[in-house]
């Protein structure tokens, strides 16, 4: 089973070792972890549509042009769009993959932590629409988005279009395009706690041991929040802090 992640060269740090420890955690489950780039999202005939329309949706809302990550996080929807196998799983690089071994993906294309587009299963052809629905729907939602938020990338795509909590017509939106839209904390997406030794499924769930958790999400908010309450990570790089605990949570 293919797993693909998305890289653009950016600027930040430590990214290459970070992948390199993406693709450890994969693998070691019965994965395929591939890395796609924006030529890969070149290669599909709606990247120009998709390039121009969210660079233009994105001032409509925000007022303000979009950057190399903004729109990283747009194209690289479209670079999944461009491969060749029927389902597949998809994730950020910083998805680090503790105890989920290879599983049959879902018929629909599946968000697995409901608006935060971390961890997904999808053909080629629903990521497809799912590109052409980025345009579509913000178009048609346009004004409305202008009142609610002064971001938009693509979880914000997900979150004032996808969630009832700020559209009323989300669930009819779902259904319209294909998308399911799950989270299961215990499972998916909690935030390792490297004092407890644990991973923190979320406030109303608490912790949760680490080798029961299936996929941890160690972003860059997991290490701020870190940072803030132990005082023995307040100093330390963030980005090495952060391959440091992923390396500690695989055992490396």
């Amino acid at each position: 089973m293919k797993i693909y992640t998305y890289y653009q060269d950016i600027n930040f740090s430590t990214q290459n070792e970070l992948i390199d420890l993406w693709k450890t955690s994969w693998s070691r489950q019965g994965y395929e972890p591939i890395v796609l780039n924006l030529q890969d999202a070149k290669k599909h005939s709606y990247f120009d549509t998709l390039n121009i329309e969210m660079r233009r949706i994105f001032k409509v809302i925000t007022k303000k042009e979009i950057g190399d990550y903004g729109m990283s996080c747009w194209l690289r929807w479209l670079s999944y769009a461009a491969q060749k196998e029927e389902k597949f799983y998809v994730s950020d690089y910083d998805a680090i993959n503790v105890n989920f071994p290879v599983a049959e993906p879902n018929d629909k294309l599946h968000l697995m932590d409901n608006a935060c587009p971390f961890l997904a299963s999808g053909t080629p052809k629903q990521f497809e629409n799912l590109c052409k629905a980025f345009v579509n729907v913000s178009n048609e939602r346009i004004e409305t988005l202008k009142q609610q938020t002064d971001h938009y990338h693509d979880q914000e795509f997900f979150q004032y279009n996808f969630m009832p909590q700020y559209n009323d017509s989300a669930i009819k939106f779902r259904n319209e395009h294909g998308i399911l839209m799950t989270r299961n904390r215990h499972q998916f997406g909690g935030y390792i706690y490297p004092v407890e030794n644990k991973i923190l499924a979320g406030p109303n769930i608490g912790y949760i041991q680490n080798e029961k958790y299936k996929v941890s999400h160690v972003s860059h908010e997991n290490i701020e929040i870190l940072q803030e309450k132990y005082a023995q990570y307040k100093k330390q790089d963030a980005s090495q802090l952060r391959i440091d605990l992923i390396k500690n949570l695989l055992g490396i």
